[in-house]
This record gives structure tokens, C-alpha cells and sequence, in this order.
């Protein structure tokens, strides 16, 4: 058993070590990749007649509404939130000044997957001269706050909706709710009196996690419910329109745990995955090639408008971004990787802040 876990241990060591090694477009590639291979996996035994006439099927006055209201409202919705989030906890940061970064995100998001994921952050690091970590510390506490909305929207879901597919216990939702108030209490209570927690408690980079209140809370997480609500309701309306027969309770009770699991970062925008949880987990509700046509036209729909908002000002800017994380991926000589990542005490990462704010401030 010994050597068995030596040797998975080494082969996942080799493994991430190839990866690491892969150039940011070798990775995209990958990524889109494994993507396909999934779709060809979850395709099987559906003739592309039967894909043609799914689609000839569908009724796109609802479906086309339903999935560019859904888009812009995670858009928009979602630049309001990080302009928010990093306002709170990092830097000042308009609605305006957020725009081009989080269209770079969502750009990047469709051909550059490998570095998509540290485009925000790089836009805090070059326009406010905040820590790398940091920024990616902040991008984690909202993340979990996220995750606490869609338990809620999952406890609804449990409670009131009879039946629907990917179906769990209310109290597991309830479980995650708790777990994650009790991380929340621990750090707005103050500096812990064990050494290792205040060690913990005391890093420079989650900053974020110690300067919340129940009011931050709140807030972004009144700002994110909406978000996925409308989420919720659009993608009833883009099931209903490719002739999937479901109601609206179980669409929204069921598109917490959709997103968590098409939430996957090693393909890009979901390809892979959603055609996976669409044709297993609602084949009750529909044919298989209705699901998959769903599933695929979303999908398209979606990189369609990541790709229109990479035209202008926004490409360039979201290659400068790409740049940036590709750079900061590679330590300078003579120094190890991460050695510049912790800040010597959180006064000097205050400071720091502090005096590009007076320079950004009029932005």
C-alpha cells in the first residue's frame, strides 16, 4: 500500500510539474481539448440529423432573450461586485474603472483560459500596486461568499421544491451555511490566543478576511443573489425553449449545484462539463439531443460575447493583463518562486496601498 501511494504521489508530482512547464498557449489548448473529448464522451449515439433537428426545434425568441439577459446581468452584475470587493478591501475602484478589467476577465476567459484566472488580480497589481496574493486572497473570500449563496438558494430549493434533479438533503446546504459563518465569526472576532491561529490570522495577504464586517457580508452578498437569480430564471426559459419540460422551482433549485459543478477550471467557459450535467443529471426531463443542443448552443452563445467584448480597447488591454500574469509566473534570478509573495508585516502592504490610492485616487 506504501509503495502504491509512493508512486501515485510521484506520478502526480511528474504530472504537475509537465504542466507547469506548458507555455500559456500550449495549456489553452489543452484545456480545449479535454474539453471536446468530453463533449465526443457525452455524445455518443447521437446522430448530428438529430442534433440538426433539435436545434430547428428550439424556439429561439426565447432561448436568444433569455441567454443575453443572462450574460449581461453577470456582466454588469458582477463588475458592480468586484468594483465593490476591491473598493472594501484593497483599493478605490469606480463601476468605470472596473468595466475594461472585467471585460479583459471575461475575454481572456475564451482564448487565454491558462491566465484568465489572474486577470483581475493583475489589474489590482498594476493599477493600485496591490500584492499579488492579496488580490487572489480577496478573489478567494468572495468566492466563498459565493458559495454561501448558493447554499441558500440550494436550502430553498430542498425545502420547497419537491423534486429536481441533483437533489441533496437540506441539511447539507444548511451544514455549509454554518461551517461557513463560524469561519466568518472566527475572523471578525479579534486575534486568536493559539500561536498557529494567530500565525494564520496575521498573514499580510488575507486582508480581506480580516477587515469584513457582517455589513461587507451583507452587502456583496445582496449584490450576488440577484446575479444568480437571474441566472436561475434564464436558464428555465433556455430549457423550456429546446422543448425541456421542467418547471421553474426545479430550474432554480437545481442551478446551484450546476454551476458548482461546470465551475471546473480546467476547461474554458464550462464547454465539457455542461453538455456532462445537462445530458445525465436532466435526461428525465427531455431527449438526449435536445439537451445536448442546449447545452452547445449556450455555450456558443456565451464565448460569442466574451469574444465581442475583446474587440476595441478591450483586447489590448486584456493582452496586457495576459502579459502581466505570464510575467509574474516566472521569478526574477536568483530568487525562488513565491519568495516576494509575503510581505515582511501588513503595515508595509498599508502603505503601499496607501500611497497608490493617493495616486489612482482621481481616476
Amino acid at each position: 500500500m506504501r509503495q502504491v501511494k509512493a508512486l501515485a504521489a510521484r506520478a502526480l508530482a511528474r504530472l504537475s510539474a509537465a504542466f507547469s512547464s506548458l507555455t500559456p498557449r500550449r495549456k489553452n489548448l489543452l484545456a480545449y481539448a479535454v474539453a471536446l473529448a468530453i463533449v465526443v464522451f457525452v455524445a455518443r449515439g447521437i446522430s448530428f440529423d438529430d442534433l440538426a433537428q433539435a436545434l430547428g426545434r428550439a424556439k429561439l425568441y426565447l432561448f436568444t432573450p433569455a441567454r443575453v439577459s443572462s450574460f449581461a446581468c453577470f456582466f454588469f452584475g458582477e463588475t458592480l461586485l468586484f468594483s465593490w470587493l476591491f473598493t472594501y478591501f484593497n483599493a478605490p475602484i469606480g463601476y468605470r474603472e472596473m468595466l475594461p478589467a472585467n471585460a479583459a476577465q471575461y475575454f481572456l476567459q475564451v482564448v487565454n483560459a491558462a491566465v484568465a484566472g489572474g486577470a483581475l488580480v493583475a489589474f489590482l497589481h498594476r493599477r493600485k500596486g496591490v500584492p499579488w496574493l492579496a488580490g487572489g486572497c480577496t478573489m478567494i473570500f468572495q468566492g466563498m461568499l459565493d458559495f454561501q449563496v448558493m447554499a441558500w438558494i440550494a436550502l430553498a430549493g430542498a425545502w420547497f421544491v419537491p423534486s429536481f434533479p441533483f437533489r441533496t438533503a437540506w441539511y447539507y446546504p444548511a451544514l455549509a451555511i454554518v461551517v461557513l459563518w463560524v469561519w466568518a465569526g472566527f475572523w471578525m472576532r479579534g486575534r486568536p490566543r493559539s500561536p498557529f491561529l494567530r500565525w494564520v490570522y496575521e498573514r499580510p495577504s488575507l486582508g480581506a478576511f480580516r477587515q469584513a464586517r457582517v455589513r461587507h457580508y451583507l452587502v456583496l452578498m445582496a449584490i450576488r443573489l440577484p446575479i444568480f437569480l437571474v441566472q436561475c430564471v434564464s436558464f428555465y426559459f433556455q430549457m423550456v425553449s429546446f422543448n425541456i419540460h421542467v418547471t421553474l422551482g426545479q430550474a432554480i433549485a437545481a442551478t446551484p449545484a450546476i454551476m458548482l459543478l461546470t465551475a471546473l477550471p480546467i476547461v474554458p467557459v464550462g464547454l465539457g462539463p455542461d453538455q456532462a450535467v445537462m445530458v445525465y443529471g436532466f435526461r428525465a426531463y427531455g431527449s438526449k439531443a435536445d439537451l445536448l443542443g442546449m447545452s452547445l448552443a449556450t455555450n456558443a452563445m456565451g464565448m460569442i460575447f466574451r469574444l465581442a467584448l475583446g474587440l476595441g480597447s478591450a483586447g489590448a488591454f486584456a493582452r496586457e493583463l495576459a502579459d502581466e500574469v505570464q510575467a509574474a509566473d516566472k521569478p526574477a534570478p536568483g530568487k525562488a518562486a513565491g519568495d516576494d509573495l509575503w510581505p515582511e508585516s501588513s503595515g508595509s502592504t498599508t502603505r503601499a496601498c496607501e500611497e497608490t490610492t493617493e495616486t489612482y485616487g482621481e481616476e
